[in-house]
C-alpha cells in the first residue's frame, strides 16, 4: 500500500506546529518507494515498512469482506429462522402449512450445517483458543436444531405430509455440528490467546544500524539516491522554515549521510 503522503515534502507541509517531527519518519517517507531500505531505519522505518509492504485495500477486497460477513450473518441467523418457521402461529401469523415449512428450514438448516463446518475449521486454523461469540453459534445451532428434529415430523403429521428423511439430514448434521463446536470450545476454555509480551525499553541506534541502513541506501542507483536525496532535503528546509526545527538541527540533518537521519531522533519513550 502507499502512504497518505506521496513525498517527504507534502509530509513536512502536513506537521502540526505543536509537534516535533521525527527526522527518521521524514526520510522513510522519502525513500517509500523502497521498503526494503526503509526496514533498516530504526523502529520508525519498520512500522513504515510494514506499512509498505501491506497489500493495497481493493474495492475487490472490500467486496469479499462484506459479502462473508453478510453470509456468517446468514449462516448464524439460519438455524433460529429454520426453527421458526416450523413453530410460527399466532393470532397477527397464520400458520405455516408443512408443505411450504419443511423445505424452507430444511434450506436453512443446510446453510447453518455449511457455517458450522468453516466456523470449526477457522477455529481450529487460526489456534483453537476459546471464543465466547464462537461457543454461542454452536449452542444456538444445537438448541434450534434440536428443537426443529422435534418439531419438523410433527408439523408433517399434522399437516399430513410425507416428510422425506433427506429434509431432516441437514436439521440432524447442524445438532451434530453444533454440539461438536461448542464442545470443543468448552474444552478449550482455558485456551487464552497469547499475551504479548512487555515492549523492551528502546535502545539508541548504534553504530551497526548506521552501517545495515547506509549499506541497503548504497544498492540503490545514483539516480534513485539523488532523487530522495532532493526530496529529503527540501522536507528539512520546510521543517526548518516553519520553524519546527532549529538551523543547527538543520545543518546536522543536511550533513547526514543518507538513511541516517533516524540516528539523529531520540527513540521514543526517551528524552532527547
Amino acid at each position: 500500500m502507499t502512504l497518505a503522503h506521496e513525498d517527504a515534502q507534502s509530509w513536512a507541509h502536513a506537521r502540526s506546529r505543536s509537534d516535533t517531527p521525527r527526522l527518521g519518519m521524514l526520510e522513510a517517507v522519502a525513500f517509500q518507494a523502497h521498503p526494503e531500505v526503509v526496514a533498516t531505519f530504526g523502529d520508525d522505518g519498520t512500522t513504515i515498512a510494514a506499512l509498505l509492504s501491506r497489500p493495497a485495500d481493493t474495492s475487490v477486497r472490500r467486496a469479499g469482506r462484506g459479502l462473508l460477513l453478510l453470509l456468517g450473518i446468514c449462516g448464524i441467523l439460519s438455524p433460529v429462522a429454520g426453527m421458526v418457521v416450523l413453530g410460527a402461529e399466532s393470532y397477527l401469523v397464520d400458520r405455516v402449512t408443512a408443505s411450504v415449512s419443511v423445505p424452507i428450514a430444511s434450506g436453512a438448516f443446510w446453510v447453518a450445517a455449511a457455517v458450522l463446518v468453516l466456523a470449526l475449521i477457522a477455529w481450529w486454523r487460526s489456534g483453537a483458543y476459546w471464543s465466547g461469540i464462537v461457543c454461542g453459534i454452536g449452542v444456538v445451532s444445537a438448541l434450534s436444531a434440536g428443537f426443529s428434529a422435534v418439531s419438523m415430523p410433527r408439523v408433517s403429521e399434522r399437516d399430513g405430509y410425507l416428510l422425506d428423511p433427506i429434509a431432516l439430514l441437514p436439521v440432524w448434521l447442524t445438532l451434530v455440528l453444533g454440539v461438536v463446536l461448542a464442545g470443543a470450545l468448552l474444552l478449550r476454555r482455558s485456551a487464552r490467546h497469547p499475551e504479548a509480551e512487555p515492549a523492551e525499553r528502546p535502545m539508541r541506534p548504534t553504530v551497526s544500524d548506521r552501517a545495515t541502513a547506509m549499506a541497503a541506501v548504497a544498492a540503490l542507483t545514483a539516480e534513485e539516491r539523488a532523487a530522495v536525496r532532493e526530496d529529503r532535503d527540501a522536507a528539512l528546509r520546510i521543517l526548518a522554515e516553519r520553524t519546527l526545527i532549529d538551523d543547527e538541527t538543520l545543518a546536522r540533518a543536511l550533513r547526514a549521510d543518507l538513511g541516517t537521519l533516524f540516528t539523529l531522533d531520540a527513540p521514543r519513550g526517551i528524552s532527547a
